[in-house]
């Protein structure tokens, strides 16, 4: 197995995940800036009663940390599993122009699908929604578009690819595959479907916040997140971690275009 691996790429990395997490900050500060409730119960959470601009940062921190651990955790267990990013891992570079545009292509395709599946879903359950998340069924602004290329698209792949599902394999392979020296395909697979369920869990706060976490919300949330998880830990295994953040990117900007064709219809 390959281990050549570039701290130049893990620093760049964190630098972009440093410019996403500002305008996560910048959505946060938006927030919490229009909403006084919100800015209350942010206060009564912290126990603290600071300026506006501490606790849009205080809210981001936590992001930022596991980011970091998700990076160091990506960088040290990715490539001994065979699991790969162009920026990272130098040999991962190595493919054939045809390659690169059939990965390309396969990325946007699926990112596409998964964009068309999730706002497909959506609108048939929307009888069924209550009145706070068919409000979030509406076209991005400016901001929370660049948000969900940054953060979405690249970030939160660092964390559930490059660190978690990385992890995953790693952990599985030791424990009940040990003596190849790659791990074998369920184990890939079972990782992928891990990690799409984490994905899944981690809209939880955002999503118990806007709504009651009935059986319904609780079936949508891992239905509509876990799908896209699938399609990007699929990419990940048999590509790299770049095609998975293309795929995602694709995914926000499709949906993104569905949503402002079906806001100018009606």
């Amino acid at each position: 197995m390959i281990k050549q691996k570039s701290v130049t790429g893990l620093l760049t990395y964190l630098l972009v995940s440093i410019v996403a997490m500002f305008f996560l900050y910048l959505i946060g500060l938006s927030i919490l800036s229009t909403n006084p409730a919100e800015l209350e119960q942010l206060s009564r959470m912290t126990g603290i009663s600071v300026s506006l601009e501490i606790l849009a940062l205080l809210a981001v921190i936590p992001n930022f940390i596991i980011i970091i651990i998700a990076l160091v955790v990506g960088f040290f267990t990715a490539h001994k599993v065979g699991l790969k990013s162009v920026v990272i891992h130098p040999h991962a570079r190595v493919k054939s122009k045809s390659d690169w545009i059939n990965g390309i292509k396969l990325a946007i395709i699926l990112g596409s699908v998964a964009a068309v599946v999730m706002i497909g879903f959506d609108y048939i359950f929307q009888p069924f929604l209550p009145d706070s998340l068919v409000e979030t069924l509406q076209p991005y602004t400016a901001l929370h578009f660049i948000s969900a290329l940054l953060y979405g698209g690249v970030v939160e792949e660092l964390i559930m690819r490059f660190g978690v599902m990385s992890l995953l394999v790693f952990i599985l392979g030791k424990v009940f595959n040990r003596k190849s020296e790659k791990p074998a395909n369920w184990i890939f697979i079972l990782a992928i479907f891990i990690s799409a369920l984490m994905f899944a869990f981690g809209h939880y706060s955002a999503t118990a916040h806007m709504t009651e976490m009935t059986a319904f919300i609780w079936f949508r949330m891992i239905l509509l997140n876990g799908i896209g998880g699938l399609f990007f830990g699929w990419i990940y295994w048999k590509h790299n971690l770049e095609l998975a953040m293309l795929a995602h990117m694709f995914a926000h900007i499709v949906m993104n275009l569905l949503l402002l064709i079906i806001y100018f219809s009606l």
